[in-house]
């Protein structure tokens, strides 16, 4: 009785804290999600809105880049997505910072040229003044 009344109490200290991340975690996939859906639709005020000033990207190429860089291209309308969708997202949340990996599909054309690539990412966030923001990026190509 004794070792299931400890279970029992560790199961309840466990969850509590398991709740308030679960909500933060949701948060972030929620946030991945719109951002996706703003580059889908060249909506750069809400792209600019949830990157941080100092965030950079290390795209599939190993080149670093900026977010006046991803704005640039986002106005110029290229690349122009026909797809921009991501799944198999896990967050992970340490206070006012957290981390979400997935898988994102991007399908259109840079430069007239079609693409079509699946790649898995790692998104890095800071919560900062009660809302999360990007901070950094970076993809890796999955082979076909």
């Amino acid at each position: 009785m004794h070792s299931s009344a400890l279970a029992a109490a560790l199961s309840l200290a466990v969850s509590v804290p398991a709740l308030a991340a679960s909500a933060d975690e949701k948060a972030l996939m929620d946030l991945e999600n719109r951002i996706s859906e703003a580059y889908l639709h060249g909506d750069a005020k809400t792209v600019e809105a949830s990157l941080d000033e100092r965030y950079t990207l290390t795209n599939s190429r190993a080149i670093v880049s900026h977010r006046d860089d991803d704005l640039r291209e986002l106005r110029a309308g290229d690349p122009k997505y026909t797809e921009f969708s991501t799944r198999e997202m896990q967050a992970r949340v340490y206070g006012d910072a957290g981390v979400v990996i997935g898988v994102v599909s991007l399908k259109g054309t840079s430069g007239g040229k079609p693409f079509d690539v699946d790649m898995r990412f790692t998104d890095t966030f800071v919560r900062a003044n009660g809302a999360w923001k990007m901070i950094a990026a970076q993809v890796t190509p999955i082979p076909k």
